[in-house]
Protein backbone atom coordinates (compact mmCIF):
# COMPACT_ATOMS: atom_id res chain seq x y z
CA UNK A 1 0.00 0.00 0.00
CA UNK A 2 2.85 2.42 0.96
CA UNK A 3 4.50 1.74 -2.61
CA UNK A 4 1.03 2.54 -4.14
CA UNK A 5 0.75 5.33 -2.44
CA UNK A 6 4.21 6.82 -3.08
CA UNK A 7 3.93 5.70 -6.89
CA UNK A 8 0.83 7.73 -6.87
CA UNK A 9 2.37 11.32 -5.67
CA UNK A 10 5.56 10.54 -7.94
CA UNK A 11 3.04 10.52 -11.09
CA UNK A 12 1.37 13.95 -9.66
CA UNK A 13 4.60 15.46 -9.33
CA UNK A 14 5.82 14.60 -12.50
CA UNK A 15 2.69 16.04 -13.92
CA UNK A 16 2.67 18.94 -12.25
CA UNK A 17 6.47 19.64 -13.94
CA UNK A 18 4.77 19.12 -17.60
CA UNK A 19 2.10 21.56 -16.92
CA UNK A 20 2.51 25.01 -19.08
CA UNK A 21 2.55 27.89 -17.07
CA UNK A 22 0.68 31.08 -17.63
CA UNK A 23 3.98 32.57 -19.12
CA UNK A 24 4.67 29.75 -21.11
CA UNK A 25 1.21 29.87 -22.69
CA UNK A 26 1.47 33.19 -23.39
CA UNK A 27 5.47 32.89 -25.39
CA UNK A 28 3.15 29.75 -27.12
CA UNK A 29 0.12 31.91 -28.22
CA UNK A 30 2.91 34.68 -29.61
CA UNK A 31 4.35 32.38 -31.58
CA UNK A 32 1.71 30.96 -32.79
CA UNK A 33 -1.01 34.02 -32.97
CA UNK A 34 -2.02 34.91 -36.73
CA UNK A 35 -4.27 37.86 -35.76
CA UNK A 36 -2.21 40.88 -37.12
CA UNK A 37 -0.57 42.73 -34.40
CA UNK A 38 -0.67 40.36 -31.79
CA UNK A 39 2.95 39.82 -32.21
CA UNK A 40 3.60 43.39 -32.16
CA UNK A 41 2.64 43.35 -28.33
CA UNK A 42 3.59 40.47 -26.84
CA UNK A 43 7.26 39.64 -28.43
CA UNK A 44 9.91 42.11 -27.17
CA UNK A 45 10.33 45.34 -29.02
CA UNK A 46 13.27 47.63 -30.13
CA UNK A 47 11.75 50.68 -28.45
CA UNK A 48 9.01 50.01 -25.77
CA UNK A 49 6.49 52.55 -27.15
CA UNK A 50 5.97 50.30 -30.49
CA UNK A 51 4.03 47.52 -28.02
CA UNK A 52 1.78 50.75 -26.92
CA UNK A 53 1.25 51.84 -30.81
CA UNK A 54 0.54 48.42 -31.69
CA UNK A 55 -1.86 47.84 -28.55
CA UNK A 56 -3.67 50.98 -29.56
CA UNK A 57 -3.90 50.09 -33.45
CA UNK A 58 -5.36 46.96 -32.12
CA UNK A 59 -7.82 47.69 -29.84
CA UNK A 60 -9.18 50.42 -32.61
CA UNK A 61 -9.34 47.88 -35.53
CA UNK A 62 -10.92 45.82 -33.03
CA UNK A 63 -13.68 48.37 -31.69
CA UNK A 64 -14.48 48.99 -35.48
CA UNK A 65 -15.15 45.55 -36.79
CA UNK A 66 -17.14 44.93 -33.10
CA UNK A 67 -19.14 48.13 -34.68
CA UNK A 68 -19.36 47.18 -38.31
CA UNK A 69 -20.63 43.63 -36.98
CA UNK A 70 -23.17 45.30 -35.08
CA UNK A 71 -24.73 46.95 -38.07
CA UNK A 72 -24.62 43.65 -40.23
CA UNK A 73 -26.50 42.39 -37.58
CA UNK A 74 -28.82 44.75 -37.11
CA UNK A 75 -29.86 45.08 -40.42
CA UNK A 76 -29.76 40.82 -40.97
CA UNK A 77 -32.98 41.34 -38.21
CA UNK A 78 -34.77 44.60 -39.53
CA UNK A 79 -35.13 41.11 -42.57
CA UNK A 80 -34.63 43.37 -45.93
CA UNK A 81 -36.54 42.15 -48.98
CA UNK A 82 -35.39 42.26 -52.51
CA UNK A 83 -37.88 41.82 -55.80
CA UNK A 84 -37.17 39.33 -58.43
CA UNK A 85 -39.24 39.58 -61.73
CA UNK A 86 -39.54 36.34 -64.02
CA UNK A 87 -41.36 34.91 -66.57
CA UNK A 88 -42.01 31.36 -66.70
CA UNK A 89 -43.37 29.62 -69.79
CA UNK A 90 -45.49 26.60 -69.87
CA UNK A 91 -47.43 24.37 -72.50
CA UNK A 92 -50.58 24.25 -70.40
CA UNK A 93 -52.18 26.37 -67.42
CA UNK A 94 -54.64 26.48 -65.30
CA UNK A 95 -57.78 28.15 -66.45
CA UNK A 96 -59.66 31.20 -63.78
CA UNK A 97 -62.40 30.47 -62.52
CA UNK A 98 -65.24 32.58 -64.04
CA UNK A 99 -68.54 33.93 -62.11
CA UNK A 100 -71.44 35.09 -64.37
CA UNK A 101 -74.01 37.05 -62.37
CA UNK A 102 -76.70 38.52 -64.23
CA UNK A 103 -77.44 42.21 -63.08
CA UNK A 104 -80.92 41.84 -62.54
CA UNK A 105 -81.72 39.36 -58.83
CA UNK A 106 -85.15 39.14 -59.17
CA UNK A 107 -87.54 37.66 -62.24
CA UNK A 108 -90.69 40.52 -62.59
CA UNK A 109 -93.20 37.39 -62.84
CA UNK A 110 -91.81 35.40 -59.34
CA UNK A 111 -92.64 38.49 -57.29
CA UNK A 112 -95.83 38.50 -55.87
CA UNK A 113 -98.20 41.17 -57.43
CA UNK A 114 -100.63 41.74 -54.35
CA UNK A 115 -97.49 41.44 -51.59
CA UNK A 116 -96.44 45.10 -51.65
CA UNK A 117 -93.99 44.56 -48.62
CA UNK A 118 -91.91 41.98 -50.35
CA UNK A 119 -91.60 44.64 -53.45
CA UNK A 120 -90.87 47.26 -50.58
CA UNK A 121 -88.15 44.86 -49.54
CA UNK A 122 -86.54 44.58 -52.64
CA UNK A 123 -86.33 48.56 -53.27
CA UNK A 124 -84.77 49.03 -50.50
CA UNK A 125 -82.14 46.63 -50.83
CA UNK A 126 -81.53 48.09 -54.55
CA UNK A 127 -79.32 50.68 -55.90
CA UNK A 128 -82.46 53.04 -56.72
CA UNK A 129 -83.24 53.56 -53.02
CA UNK A 130 -79.89 55.40 -52.58
CA UNK A 131 -80.52 57.54 -56.28
CA UNK A 132 -83.58 58.23 -55.38
CA UNK A 133 -82.58 60.05 -52.07
CA UNK A 134 -79.88 62.39 -54.43
CA UNK A 135 -82.23 63.16 -56.99
CA UNK A 136 -85.92 63.01 -54.32
CA UNK A 137 -87.86 60.61 -56.52
CA UNK A 138 -90.39 59.33 -55.06
CA UNK A 139 -91.90 55.97 -56.19
CA UNK A 140 -95.17 56.52 -54.39
CA UNK A 141 -96.35 53.30 -55.19
CA UNK A 142 -93.62 51.12 -52.92
CA UNK A 143 -92.27 53.95 -50.77
CA UNK A 144 -95.51 56.01 -49.84
CA UNK A 145 -97.18 52.92 -48.16
CA UNK A 146 -96.83 53.26 -44.42
CA UNK A 147 -97.31 49.46 -42.82
CA UNK A 148 -98.48 48.89 -39.45
CA UNK A 149 -96.24 46.12 -37.59
CA UNK A 150 -98.66 42.79 -37.82
CA UNK A 151 -99.85 40.62 -34.81
CA UNK A 152 -98.38 37.52 -36.54
CA UNK A 153 -95.66 37.59 -39.10
CA UNK A 154 -96.79 36.34 -42.39
CA UNK A 155 -94.92 32.72 -42.95
CA UNK A 156 -93.42 34.28 -46.43
CA UNK A 157 -91.65 36.68 -44.84
CA UNK A 158 -90.12 34.77 -42.63
CA UNK A 159 -86.37 34.63 -42.83
CA UNK A 160 -85.73 31.65 -44.51
CA UNK A 161 -89.12 31.48 -46.74
CA UNK A 162 -87.51 34.58 -47.83
CA UNK A 163 -83.91 33.10 -49.13
CA UNK A 164 -86.34 30.22 -50.74
CA UNK A 165 -87.89 32.95 -52.85
CA UNK A 166 -84.46 34.87 -53.60
CA UNK A 167 -83.38 31.57 -54.93
CA UNK A 168 -86.38 31.09 -57.21
CA UNK A 169 -87.24 34.58 -58.34
CA UNK A 170 -83.10 34.51 -59.34
CA UNK A 171 -82.86 33.56 -63.47
CA UNK A 172 -82.04 30.17 -63.75
CA UNK A 173 -78.85 28.75 -65.87
CA UNK A 174 -80.99 26.96 -68.67
CA UNK A 175 -82.87 29.95 -69.54
CA UNK A 176 -80.03 32.48 -68.85
CA UNK A 177 -76.89 30.46 -71.14
CA UNK A 178 -77.92 29.44 -74.66
CA UNK A 179 -74.42 28.10 -75.52
CA UNK A 180 -71.26 27.39 -74.24
CA UNK A 181 -67.72 26.35 -75.68
CA UNK A 182 -64.89 25.27 -74.26
CA UNK A 183 -61.76 24.54 -75.91
CA UNK A 184 -64.14 25.19 -78.98
CA UNK A 185 -66.28 22.44 -78.34
CA UNK A 186 -69.67 22.93 -77.16
CA UNK A 187 -70.52 21.51 -73.99
CA UNK A 188 -73.41 21.20 -71.72
CA UNK A 189 -73.34 24.56 -69.62
CA UNK A 190 -75.43 22.55 -66.63
CA UNK A 191 -72.69 20.13 -66.24
CA UNK A 192 -69.31 23.02 -66.23
CA UNK A 193 -71.32 25.83 -64.14
CA UNK A 194 -72.17 25.65 -60.79
CA UNK A 195 -74.74 27.94 -59.03
CA UNK A 196 -73.11 29.77 -56.07
CA UNK A 197 -74.81 32.52 -54.00
CA UNK A 198 -72.46 35.60 -53.96
CA UNK A 199 -73.44 39.32 -52.68
CA UNK A 200 -74.95 39.91 -55.70
CA UNK A 201 -77.39 37.27 -55.07
CA UNK A 202 -77.44 33.74 -57.30
CA UNK A 203 -74.57 33.76 -59.77
CA UNK A 204 -73.05 30.70 -61.77
CA UNK A 205 -69.46 29.77 -61.57
CA UNK A 206 -66.98 27.98 -64.67
CA UNK A 207 -64.46 25.82 -63.16
CA UNK A 208 -65.12 26.48 -59.49
CA UNK A 209 -63.41 23.19 -58.67
CA UNK A 210 -60.21 23.84 -57.00
CA UNK A 211 -59.19 19.95 -56.40
CA UNK A 212 -59.78 19.45 -60.64
CA UNK A 213 -59.41 22.66 -62.44
CA UNK A 214 -59.94 23.03 -65.90
CA UNK A 215 -56.48 23.35 -68.02
CA UNK A 216 -56.27 25.29 -71.28
CA UNK A 217 -53.35 24.13 -73.82
CA UNK A 218 -53.07 26.64 -75.62
CA UNK A 219 -53.60 30.71 -76.30
CA UNK A 220 -56.53 32.55 -78.29
CA UNK A 221 -60.41 31.89 -78.20
CA UNK A 222 -60.14 28.17 -79.31
CA UNK A 223 -58.97 27.57 -76.46
CA UNK A 224 -60.67 29.11 -74.11
CA UNK A 225 -64.30 29.64 -72.60
CA UNK A 226 -67.04 30.81 -74.67
CA UNK A 227 -70.45 31.46 -73.12
CA UNK A 228 -74.05 33.26 -74.95
CA UNK A 229 -75.99 34.31 -72.65
CA UNK A 230 -79.51 35.76 -72.52
CA UNK A 231 -79.97 38.29 -69.80
CA UNK A 232 -83.90 37.93 -70.45
CA UNK A 233 -84.36 42.25 -69.95
CA UNK A 234 -88.06 42.02 -69.95
CA UNK A 235 -87.61 39.96 -66.58
CA UNK A 236 -85.88 43.29 -64.67
CA UNK A 237 -87.13 44.61 -61.50
CA UNK A 238 -85.54 46.97 -58.50
CA UNK A 239 -81.88 45.26 -58.36
CA UNK A 240 -78.67 45.93 -56.34
CA UNK A 241 -76.55 47.44 -59.66
CA UNK A 242 -78.94 49.17 -62.14
CA UNK A 243 -77.43 48.58 -65.09
CA UNK A 244 -78.89 45.76 -67.72
CA UNK A 245 -76.48 43.12 -68.50
CA UNK A 246 -74.07 40.80 -66.79
CA UNK A 247 -71.40 40.84 -64.00
CA UNK A 248 -67.94 38.78 -64.35
CA UNK A 249 -65.58 37.96 -62.16
CA UNK A 250 -61.96 35.70 -62.96
CA UNK A 251 -60.34 34.96 -59.75
CA UNK A 252 -58.86 31.21 -58.56
CA UNK A 253 -60.91 28.09 -58.53
CA UNK A 254 -61.74 27.34 -54.97
CA UNK A 255 -61.94 30.92 -53.94
CA UNK A 256 -65.39 33.17 -53.51
CA UNK A 257 -66.49 35.84 -55.55
CA UNK A 258 -66.51 39.12 -54.20
CA UNK A 259 -68.99 40.73 -57.52
CA UNK A 260 -70.04 44.19 -55.58
CA UNK A 261 -66.16 44.59 -55.36
CA UNK A 262 -64.28 43.54 -58.33
CA UNK A 263 -64.98 41.90 -62.03
CA UNK A 264 -66.37 43.93 -65.48
CA UNK A 265 -69.67 44.29 -66.88
CA UNK A 266 -70.67 43.51 -70.49
CA UNK A 267 -73.83 45.09 -72.07
CA UNK A 268 -76.55 43.63 -74.07
CA UNK A 269 -76.12 43.41 -77.38
CA UNK A 270 -72.00 43.37 -77.37
CA UNK A 271 -69.33 40.18 -78.01
CA UNK A 272 -67.02 41.25 -75.43
CA UNK A 273 -63.60 39.28 -75.99
CA UNK A 274 -61.71 39.01 -72.96
CA UNK A 275 -57.98 38.74 -72.97
CA UNK A 276 -56.05 37.53 -70.17
CA UNK A 277 -52.63 37.31 -68.66
CA UNK A 278 -51.43 35.54 -65.56
CA UNK A 279 -49.28 37.14 -62.66
CA UNK A 280 -48.15 35.59 -59.31
CA UNK A 281 -46.58 37.26 -56.67
CA UNK A 282 -44.22 34.79 -54.12
CA UNK A 283 -44.11 36.84 -50.43
CA UNK A 284 -42.17 35.60 -47.96
CA UNK A 285 -43.49 34.64 -44.68
CA UNK A 286 -42.87 35.69 -41.24
CA UNK A 287 -40.64 37.54 -39.84
CA UNK A 288 -40.37 39.16 -43.10
CA UNK A 289 -42.80 41.98 -44.00
CA UNK A 290 -43.47 40.85 -47.97
CA UNK A 291 -46.18 43.98 -48.28
CA UNK A 292 -45.02 47.11 -46.69
CA UNK A 293 -45.53 46.91 -42.49
CA UNK A 294 -47.53 43.55 -42.59
CA UNK A 295 -46.89 40.16 -42.44
CA UNK A 296 -48.22 37.53 -45.19
CA UNK A 297 -50.13 34.63 -44.30
CA UNK A 298 -49.26 31.24 -45.38
CA UNK A 299 -52.65 29.90 -47.40
CA UNK A 300 -50.22 27.77 -49.81
CA UNK A 301 -49.15 25.26 -47.37
CA UNK A 302 -51.19 22.19 -47.53
CA UNK A 303 -51.61 22.44 -43.10
CA UNK A 304 -52.72 26.05 -43.37
CA UNK A 305 -56.71 26.34 -41.86
CA UNK A 306 -58.51 29.50 -42.62
CA UNK A 307 -59.55 31.50 -39.53
CA UNK A 308 -62.85 32.71 -41.40
CA UNK A 309 -65.87 30.77 -40.35
CA UNK A 310 -68.08 32.00 -42.85
CA UNK A 311 -65.94 30.87 -45.77
CA UNK A 312 -64.31 28.16 -44.43
CA UNK A 313 -64.85 26.12 -47.78
CA UNK A 314 -62.83 28.49 -49.96
CA UNK A 315 -59.41 29.65 -50.33
CA UNK A 316 -58.73 32.54 -47.33
CA UNK A 317 -58.22 35.91 -49.29
CA UNK A 318 -58.08 39.41 -47.82
CA UNK A 319 -61.41 40.46 -49.89
CA UNK A 320 -63.48 37.37 -47.71
CA UNK A 321 -61.75 38.29 -44.46
CA UNK A 322 -63.15 41.70 -44.84
CA UNK A 323 -66.40 40.51 -46.05
CA UNK A 324 -66.27 37.97 -43.09
CA UNK A 325 -65.84 41.28 -40.41
CA UNK A 326 -68.30 43.00 -42.08
CA UNK A 327 -70.83 40.66 -42.31
CA UNK A 328 -70.20 39.60 -38.53
CA UNK A 329 -70.75 43.27 -37.63
CA UNK A 330 -73.81 43.65 -39.16
CA UNK A 331 -75.04 40.12 -37.63
CA UNK A 332 -74.23 41.09 -34.42
CA UNK A 333 -76.22 43.95 -34.38
CA UNK A 334 -79.16 42.65 -35.87
CA UNK A 335 -78.91 39.28 -34.68
CA UNK A 336 -79.44 37.47 -38.53
CA UNK A 337 -78.04 37.48 -41.72
CA UNK A 338 -79.29 39.15 -44.67
CA UNK A 339 -80.71 37.09 -47.94
CA UNK A 340 -76.95 36.29 -49.20
CA UNK A 341 -74.59 36.26 -46.40
CA UNK A 342 -72.52 33.77 -45.57
CA UNK A 343 -72.62 31.55 -42.38
CA UNK A 344 -74.80 29.39 -40.47
CA UNK A 345 -77.09 32.21 -38.27
CA UNK A 346 -81.04 32.53 -39.02
CA UNK A 347 -81.58 34.30 -42.14
CA UNK A 348 -83.59 38.17 -41.33
CA UNK A 349 -86.92 38.15 -41.68
CA UNK A 350 -88.84 40.83 -43.89
CA UNK A 351 -88.97 43.12 -41.13
CA UNK A 352 -86.02 42.83 -39.50
CA UNK A 353 -84.64 43.26 -42.90
CA UNK A 354 -86.45 46.74 -43.46
CA UNK A 355 -85.99 48.01 -39.73
CA UNK A 356 -83.00 46.81 -38.92
CA UNK A 357 -80.07 45.30 -41.76
CA UNK A 358 -80.19 47.58 -44.41
CA UNK A 359 -81.08 50.97 -42.35
CA UNK A 360 -77.58 49.81 -39.95
CA UNK A 361 -75.52 48.89 -43.41
CA UNK A 362 -76.69 52.16 -45.02
CA UNK A 363 -75.12 54.25 -42.08
CA UNK A 364 -72.11 51.97 -40.79
CA UNK A 365 -69.00 53.38 -40.84
CA UNK A 366 -66.67 50.42 -42.23
CA UNK A 367 -63.11 51.59 -41.83
CA UNK A 368 -64.34 51.71 -37.71
CA UNK A 369 -65.48 48.05 -37.58
CA UNK A 370 -62.50 47.26 -40.30
CA UNK A 371 -60.19 48.86 -37.65
CA UNK A 372 -60.73 46.19 -35.18
CA UNK A 373 -60.28 43.67 -37.91
CA UNK A 374 -57.03 42.32 -38.90
CA UNK A 375 -56.91 41.24 -42.64
CA UNK A 376 -53.25 40.08 -43.73
CA UNK A 377 -52.38 39.38 -47.54
CA UNK A 378 -51.49 35.80 -48.57
CA UNK A 379 -47.83 35.36 -49.22
CA UNK A 380 -48.40 33.84 -52.79
CA UNK A 381 -51.16 35.65 -54.51
CA UNK A 382 -52.33 34.86 -58.26
CA UNK A 383 -54.60 37.37 -60.10
CA UNK A 384 -55.35 37.90 -63.59
CA UNK A 385 -55.38 40.65 -66.23
CA UNK A 386 -57.58 41.22 -68.63
CA UNK A 387 -57.54 43.91 -71.66
CA UNK A 388 -61.33 43.71 -72.91
CA UNK A 389 -62.57 44.39 -76.48
CA UNK A 390 -66.38 45.10 -77.35
CA UNK A 391 -68.20 44.98 -80.62
CA UNK A 392 -71.90 44.56 -81.56
CA UNK A 393 -73.00 41.02 -81.52
CA UNK A 394 -73.33 40.23 -85.10
CA UNK A 395 -74.18 41.95 -88.11
CA UNK A 396 -77.57 42.64 -89.65
CA UNK A 397 -77.58 39.78 -91.95
CA UNK A 398 -75.85 37.12 -89.41
CA UNK A 399 -78.59 38.14 -86.54
CA UNK A 400 -81.06 37.23 -89.40
CA UNK A 401 -79.94 34.31 -90.45
CA UNK A 402 -79.63 33.20 -86.63
CA UNK A 403 -83.22 34.67 -85.91
CA UNK A 404 -84.50 32.40 -89.14
CA UNK A 405 -82.56 29.10 -88.62
CA UNK A 406 -83.37 28.58 -85.52
CA UNK A 407 -80.22 29.49 -83.71
CA UNK A 408 -81.71 31.45 -81.72
CA UNK A 409 -85.11 30.40 -81.13
CA UNK A 410 -87.81 33.15 -80.44
CA UNK A 411 -85.57 35.70 -80.79
CA UNK A 412 -85.95 38.99 -82.82
CA UNK A 413 -83.09 40.74 -84.05
CA UNK A 414 -84.23 43.60 -81.83
CA UNK A 415 -84.39 41.13 -78.78
CA UNK A 416 -80.73 39.70 -79.61
CA UNK A 417 -79.87 43.69 -79.52
CA UNK A 418 -81.29 44.45 -76.27
CA UNK A 419 -80.29 40.89 -74.34
CA UNK A 420 -77.98 39.03 -76.08
CA UNK A 421 -74.38 39.04 -74.93
CA UNK A 422 -71.52 36.77 -76.45
CA UNK A 423 -68.75 36.21 -74.21
CA UNK A 424 -65.55 34.91 -74.76
CA UNK A 425 -62.62 34.46 -72.41
CA UNK A 426 -59.35 33.38 -73.53
CA UNK A 427 -55.15 33.32 -72.64
CA UNK A 428 -53.28 35.82 -74.59
CA UNK A 429 -50.37 33.58 -73.57
CA UNK A 430 -49.69 31.20 -71.73
CA UNK A 431 -47.13 32.82 -69.82
CA UNK A 432 -46.65 33.72 -65.69
CA UNK A 433 -44.82 36.92 -64.80
CA UNK A 434 -44.01 35.86 -61.01
CA UNK A 435 -42.82 38.60 -58.90
CA UNK A 436 -40.73 36.86 -56.13
CA UNK A 437 -39.25 38.40 -53.39
CA UNK A 438 -35.84 36.88 -51.65
CA UNK A 439 -34.33 37.71 -48.69
CA UNK A 440 -31.14 40.40 -49.19
CA UNK A 441 -28.94 39.30 -46.32
CA UNK A 442 -28.96 35.67 -45.31
CA UNK A 443 -26.59 33.46 -42.75
CA UNK A 444 -24.19 33.01 -46.06
CA UNK A 445 -24.00 36.89 -46.36
CA UNK A 446 -23.09 37.45 -42.73
CA UNK A 447 -20.17 35.14 -42.77
CA UNK A 448 -19.07 36.43 -46.22
CA UNK A 449 -19.55 39.94 -44.31
CA UNK A 450 -17.95 38.60 -41.22
CA UNK A 451 -14.69 37.22 -43.03
CA UNK A 452 -13.97 40.38 -45.12
CA UNK A 453 -14.20 42.44 -42.02
CA UNK A 454 -12.06 40.97 -39.67
CA UNK A 455 -9.76 40.18 -42.54
CA UNK A 456 -9.81 43.96 -43.14
CA UNK A 457 -9.20 45.11 -39.73
CA UNK A 458 -7.55 42.96 -37.87
CA UNK A 459 -5.90 40.14 -40.88
CA UNK A 460 -8.10 37.12 -39.19
CA UNK A 461 -9.70 34.31 -40.04
CA UNK A 462 -12.21 31.49 -38.24
CA UNK A 463 -9.31 29.41 -37.55
CA UNK A 464 -7.83 32.67 -36.00
CA UNK A 465 -10.55 33.28 -33.71
CA UNK A 466 -10.27 29.46 -32.93
CA UNK A 467 -6.67 30.11 -31.68
CA UNK A 468 -7.71 32.54 -29.62
CA UNK A 469 -10.49 31.21 -27.91
CA UNK A 470 -8.22 27.81 -27.12
CA UNK A 471 -5.64 29.99 -25.98
CA UNK A 472 -8.38 31.80 -23.40
CA UNK A 473 -9.05 28.00 -22.66
CA UNK A 474 -5.99 26.72 -21.91
CA UNK A 475 -5.00 30.04 -19.86
CA UNK A 476 -8.07 29.31 -17.71
CA UNK A 477 -7.51 25.63 -16.96
CA UNK A 478 -3.69 26.15 -16.70
CA UNK A 479 -5.24 29.14 -13.28
CA UNK A 480 -7.78 26.58 -12.35
CA UNK A 481 -5.26 23.85 -11.63
CA UNK A 482 -2.55 26.18 -9.97
CA UNK A 483 -5.62 27.41 -8.18
CA UNK A 484 -5.96 23.20 -7.15
CA UNK A 485 -2.63 22.70 -6.38
CA UNK A 486 -2.49 25.47 -3.78
CA UNK A 487 -5.08 24.19 -2.27
CA UNK A 488 -3.61 20.52 -1.72
CA UNK A 489 -0.45 22.38 -0.26
CA UNK A 490 -2.41 23.93 2.47
CA UNK A 491 -4.16 21.34 3.03
CA UNK A 492 -1.11 18.90 3.54
CA UNK A 493 0.52 20.31 7.04
CA UNK A 494 -3.32 20.45 8.65
CA UNK A 495 -3.72 16.93 7.89
CA UNK A 496 -0.02 16.12 9.38
CA UNK A 497 -1.03 18.19 12.30
CA UNK A 498 -4.06 16.38 12.99
CA UNK A 499 -2.26 13.69 13.03
CA UNK A 500 0.46 14.35 15.23
CA UNK A 501 -2.65 15.46 17.83
CA UNK A 502 -4.24 12.21 17.54
CA UNK A 503 -1.44 9.89 18.14
CA UNK A 504 -0.49 12.25 21.28
CA UNK A 505 -3.85 11.90 22.44
CA UNK A 506 -3.72 8.20 21.85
Amino acid sequence: MEEKESGRKEKERECKKCRLGRSQMLHMYEGSATIHGVPKIMSPQLYSFRRYLWTIMLLAMTTGLVIFLYKSFTKYYEYPIITNTRLEFNHEMQFPAVTICNANQFRQHKIPNDDWEIKDLIFKMSEMSVLSEYFKQHFIKITSVVYSSPISVPEAHLGKNLYKFALNAAHKLEDMFIVCLWGGAVVNCSKYFETVITDMGVCYTFNSNRSSPMTSYGSGSMSGLRVIVDIQQPEYYFSQISLAGIKVLLHEPGSAAMMSSSGFVARPGSSTAVTIKKERIDGLSKPYKAFGSEYCVTSHEPCFKTPLDRYKDYIYTRQTCTMNCLTDDYVKHCNCRSLFDKGEEEYCSLSALTDCYIPYKAVANISDILKNCTCPSRCVKEKYISSISVADFASTFTKDYMVNNGILKNRSGSYISDNVIDLRIYYETLTVTVTEQKEEITIETILGDLGGQMGLFIGASVLSVIELVEFVTLLFIGWYNERKDKLKTKQAPMEHINKISSDSYL
